[in-house]
């Protein structure tokens, strides 16, 4: 696949380049993200139960593997073979930076 905006890093100061990266993202992929930082490694079908929980009906099996394979693309998740079973998905640094800088953005607010 040929490289998009997302697939290229914008280098910002002061780390930005991750919050822009955030930007480009869906809901649905933030949240296979935020899945993926709690509990890795994961497999599809793992991460699958777990928004189905979240969000209390059914998740498309292949609308999550298929957003799962472009956060591969968009360097966000690392994909391995699982010794013959399912895949694992793992962060990669990027992204755990990413959601980290996120997740102090959104205490910084939250903050009485």
């Amino acid at each position: 696949m040929a490289p998009d905006d997302t697939t290229q890093r914008r280098s910002l100061p002061g780390g930005r380049e991750h919050d822009a990266a955030m930007m480009d993202l869906s809901g649905f992929q933030r949240d296979l993200l935020w899945r993926l930082y709690e509990h890795q490694p994961c497999n599809g079908l793992d991460v699958e139960t777990h928004l189905e929980e979240y969000y209390g009906e059914t998740v498309n099996h292949s609308h999550v593997y298929a957003n799962l394979d472009r956060l591969v693309e968009t360097g966000f998740v690392d994909k391995r073979d699982g010794n013959g079973r399912a895949n694992e998905y793992r962060l990669t640094p990027f992204a755990r930076t990413t959601l980290d800088r996120r997740r102090a953005w959104l205490n910084d607010r939250s903050a009485p």
